[in-house]
């Protein structure tokens, strides 16, 4: 068996998390039910300030909280030291409401509705990145009508390819995203800032994609930063006070990847942004990274109670009671994670048979493929592993089932800061017309929603 964090097995003979009983969890939070191993968190927080801070003394460590985003990890990340950046009004105000300062906070978005820039400017939010030339003026006004000056980044499409799934290619020339350099957008929307009274220009920053397992394609766009800083910074007096190099930094989801850890991002990363950027930046540049996945994932697991199980061929095929509502990722991105049986985790491979997991959802919803598990019947827990990124952030509600809880464990101790989701929740929203209310047949018992 792989473990994350503190994930080991216990005198019973079962997983543990956090110093909880995996089993106990499922019997007081049910399933399924979304854990977060809290102190793997804070250790992956710390080893982003420490690498980074030992390579370079003005850092900027910002958690990217399109991942997993609760208020309880709100106050986790500004804990710990982090700052915060978010891509829509609902993700700001979610941030404010758990009690982020907004000066940590920078708001990004191919596409910045009206109410989403009236709010940042309005929240006081330390940076808007800016990622089309028309986003400039919106925002300028907007600045303009509230008497403030705005400090605004720039986002670069340095045209990089990193050979990785389409889906997860956030850099390349076909991407929506950010300014294209080689174009010279980017360096007209540096000149445009620049004219713009109550806009500064702050810094810039570029995004590769996702699940970047070599540091070679951010040394790459370094490097490139590089000549586009000194081409900009040549024709004009200003100078980039932040480079901003995203996130992206990959995770071991199937146990066997070997993802760089944060002490070789800052080593690697720092040697060429101290060569071929900073000289040409401010003194005191602020170099930034937005660590998301790579924060949360492995922190994560989902536990899943076993419903019946059907045999095809010498495959068990095995139901759960979840799927591609609390975790769509297989069905999107064909993402792989280990399963755990909870009760017995180390168990011998003669015992095991090839098993593929579905979700309880109609639709094919086939959550995991090729697993190995004994023979199990049902009501037996199954803990699928590294869910802590991208699951309960991209919930949906396929057949209105409800969305998972979310526990976080730490010490012996287990703490509900999200609870279940109550059908009387889904419906918030539903506009219930006269013809429904009147509907009901007197004396007809009535089922409690």
């Amino acid at each position: 068996m792989h473990t994350y964090g503190t994930q080991t097995v216990n005198s019973r003979g079962h997983l543990e998390i956090g110093g909880c009983d995996v089993l106990d969890l499922a019997k007081a939070y049910g399933t399924p039910v979304y854990v977060i191993d809290e102190s793997a968190v804070r250790d992956r927080c710390r080893s982003y300030l420490r690498a980074f801070r030992s390579k370079w003394p003005h850092v900027d460590v910002a958690y990217a909280s399109k991942a997993f985003l609760v208020g309880e990890m709100v106050r986790l990340a500004a804990e710990e030291g982090l700052s915060l950046d978010v891509v829509s009004a609902g993700e700001l105000r979610l941030a404010l409401w758990a009690g982020a300062s907004p000066s940590k906070i920078t708001f990004h978005g191919n596409y910045k509705t009206g109410e989403d820039i009236e709010l940042a400017v309005c929240s006081r939010v330390r940076s808007l990145v800016i990622d089309c030339l028309d986003e400039i003026d919106l925002i300028d006004r907007q600045a303009r009508e509230h008497g403030r000056v705005q400090d605004v980044d720039i986002r670069l499409n340095l045209g990089i390819d990193i050979h990785t799934d389409p889906k997860y290619t956030t850099g390349d020339e076909a991407s929506k995203f950010g300014l294209p350099v080689r174009r010279g957008d980017a360096a007209s929307a540096v000149a445009r800032v620049l004219t713009r009274d109550h806009l500064r220009l702050r810094g810039l920053h570029f995004h590769l994609g996702a699940q970047v397992l070599d540091t070679k394609y951010h040394r790459q766009a370094l490097n490139e930063v590089g000549e586009f800083v000194r081409t900009v910074t040549a024709r004009t007096p200003w100078k980039p006070q932040s480079i901003t190099v995203g996130g992206g930094m990959g995770v071991n989801y199937d146990g066997v990847s070997s993802p760089p850890p944060p002490s070789e991002w800052a080593r690697d990363l720092l040697s060429v942004f101290g060569e071929q950027v900073a000289p040409y930046c401010a003194p005191d540049v602020v170099f930034g990274v937005e660590p998301g996945r790579s924060v949360i994932a492995e922190a994560g697991s989902t536990l899943y109670t076993v419903g019946p199980t059907k045999r095809s061929g010498d495959r068990r095929l095995v139901a759960v009671d979840g799927g591609l509502s609390d975790n769509p990722r297989p069905l999107m991105y064909q993402s792989v994670h280990n399963v755990v049986l909870a009760s017995n985790p180390e168990l011998r491979d003669t015992e095991l048979h090839e098993a593929t997991i579905f979700g309880r959802h109609c639709e094919t919803d086939r959550l995991i493929d090729g697993v190995r598990l004994p023979d199990l019947p049902p009501g037996e827990v199954l803990a699928v592993q590294c869910t802590g990124a991208y699951t309960h952030s991209m919930f949906n509600q396929h057949n209105r089932f409800d969305k998972p809880p979310v526990v976080f464990v730490r010490d012996g101790r287990s703490r509900l800061v999200v609870r279940r989701e109550r059908f009387s929740d889904t419906i918030l929203t539903e506009i219930r017309s006269a013809a429904a209310d009147s509907s009901d047949r007197p004396g007809e018992k009535q089922c409690a929603f």
